[in-house]
């Protein structure tokens, strides 16, 4: 606007200046009363507005519209795509190589073959299956041609996981062979050949079990065990034994109620004809626990089909304080039930039973009263130490059977009160060092025997593994049992009268060391060995039956 303005004052001062020259020239006719004054000239513009107004248009007939608003009564859907936030997790160590199958093989002193063969599946979610052999057998003693033995068995095994549940179920056999060659030094023996005191057990077994993953303590929470074992053996003796084992519990609040069920079931078939034996027991009992105690109340509650049917109740009981925490422990407990005895348990205990005269009877303990204290010391070493005052009706005794050879066991039965005292110390260093020293002691009281028959007073036992940079492993065991006493009778014969009169022969205490060795050559590959009775006593665990002296067994184990 400003350069408009200048533009134009530079065209209109020319004009102005000619007009003026001009006006000059031409001088007018000037009377007495005017007066000229003549000055300088001095142009000037004034300021130049802008118009504001803009130009608008007045309308005199104006409509102002009627607005009226109105909503739309339909849902529009809305979709929510949620997206899952990931758990948590702790990132522990990276998981070890698994092999699928391990082989073990050695041999030993007095023609001691050793055969063990696994083989399973791999980490699965699902599943999980194998099987396993075994074989082990020695020529028994160097100065006894009929000591040898054998023991065989072969399992296959499988588990499958779901959410909620947990299925297990094994199927196995098992080929037990022995000699009855614990002759007295008064008995001459007139065997042919080692066929006739030979004995063989064949026994068939399969097992399943049904377990709640216990995710929900709103949810009742159970497992169920069921087992069957069918046994023959040489002598035409054979047993069918099917066990049930059960459990049911919830939780309400603070406490947790439980019901166990138990069943036992049992028929063995030998020349004493017995009865079949059955036991039922329920088991109901209540929890409850805070941060320093905790308390557990029930009842067991039996009942006995052989020899006679009788009814059975038993006080159960716990209560353990936590006085310092996870470091003392005291408790205090009573308990009791019916134990049911079969062939196949006497048979794993001592193998030289005879089973055609073999009479099974439940076992009824009446009470245990117990009590102890466990804890730790440090973060490597841990105790556990107790006293237990029981009462057991029927408690099965081995004694020597004199009808024959003298060369086998039979079961007696006698009520039983006696006293346990219990110790055990832990030593753990990592997976390096591990050093577990345990020992019972025992005092029984027979009410019919004179002595507990082949019951050590005392135990004691210490077990050590050590772990060389994964390389060298060595494993040692000590452990000593006390006398203990054998039944036998002694014969005297006076006037023609013949008495015979029970007494109790001692045996000698029993004390073993075990050694063995292993070298790692690789992952896969290893080599072993294991040195037995480094003593070399001729210890006799069961009368006249004396166990083998110093003995080396060496192998090799491979995994694949």
């Amino acid at each position: 606007m400003m350069s408009n303005v200048k533009n134009i004052l530079v065209v209109m001062i020319p004009f102005l200046m000619l007009s003026l020259t001009a006006y000059a020239q031409t001088k007018p006719s000037v009377d007495s009363t005017t007066i000229f004054t003549e000055t300088v000239f001095k142009p000037f513009l004034t300021d130049a507005f802008k118009i504001k107004k803009n130009p608008t248009i007045k309308d005199t007939n104006k409509v102002i519209p009627e607005l009226k608003y109105s909503f739309l009564h339909k849902q529009v859907p809305v979709i929510f795509n949620i997206d899952p936030i990931k758990p948590a997790k702790i990132k522990g160590e990276p998981l070890v190589k698994l092999y699928r199958g391990y082989a073990k093989f050695g041999f030993g002193t007095n023609i001691t073959p050793l055969a063990e063969i696994y083989y399973n599946s791999k980490r699965s979610k699902n599943l999980s299956y194998g099987f396993s052999a075994k074989h082990f057998s020695s020529q028994g003693l160097a100065n006894n041609d009929y000591s040898s033995y054998s023991d065989n068995e072969l399992n296959i095994f499988g588990k499958n996981f779901t959410k909620e549940f947990t299925l297990y179920s094994k199927t196995g056999y098992t080929r037990n062979v022995n000699h009855y060659y614990g002759f007295s030094d008064e008995t001459t023996s007139t065997l042919i050949n080692s066929d006739d005191i030979k004995q063989e057990l064949d026994k068939f077994n399969i097992a399943f079990s049904l377990t709640r993953n216990f995710t929900d303590t709103n949810q009742f929470d159970y497992n169920f065990d069921i087992s069957y074992h069918n046994i023959n053996d040489l002598y035409e003796v054979s047993e069918n034994h099917f066990e049930v084992d059960g459990k049911l519990s919830k939780c309400h609040k603070n406490e947790l109620y439980t019901i166990g069920v138990e069943m036992n079931y049992n028929k063995l078939i030998n020349p004493l004809d017995q009865e079949n034996n059955l036991v039922l027991g329920l088991n109901p009992h209540i929890s409850t626990s805070t941060d320093k105690w905790q308390f557990q109340v029930g009842v067991g509650l039996y009942l006995n089909s052989y020899p006679d049917t009788k009814f059975h109740f038993y006080p159960k009981a716990e209560f353990k304080y936590n006085v310092v925490e996870h470091i003392i422990i005291p408790y205090l407990g009573i308990r009791g039930g019916l134990i049911s005895n079969n062939l196949n348990n006497f048979y794993q205990e001592n193998p030289f039973i005879n089973t055609q005269l073999l009479n099974i009877q439940n076992s009824n303990q009446k009470y245990d009263i117990y009590g102890g204290i466990r804890g730790s010391l440090s973060s490597k070493i841990t105790f556990n130490t107790s006293f237990s005052q029981q009462k057991i009706e029927g408690m099965p005794l081995y004694v020597k059977d004199f009808s024959n050879f003298e060369n086998q066991f039979i079961v007696t039965y006698d009520t039983v009160s006696f006293s346990k005292v219990t110790g055990e110390l832990t030593y753990q260093k990592l997976e390096k060092l591990k050093i577990l020293l345990g020992g019972n002691y025992y005092s029984y009281s027979p009410r019919n025997e004179i002595k507990a028959w082949h019951k050590p007073d005392f135990k004691i036992s210490l077990s050590g593994i050590y772990d060389l940079g994964d390389k060298i492993i060595v494993r040692a065991d000590f452990f000593y049992y006390s006398k203990q006493y054998a039944r036998t009778f002694n014969t005297i014969t006076s006037n023609n009268i013949v008495t015979i009169t029970e007494q109790a022969k001692e045996l000698d205490g029993v004390f073993d060391i075990n050694l063995g060795l292993e070298y790692r050559y690789t992952k896969k590959l290893s080599a072993f060995i294991q040195f037995n009775n480094i003593a070399s006593t001729p210890y006799k665990r069961w009368e006249d039956y004396p166990t083998q002296k110093f003995g080396v067994l060496g192998g090799l184990t491979y995994s694949f």
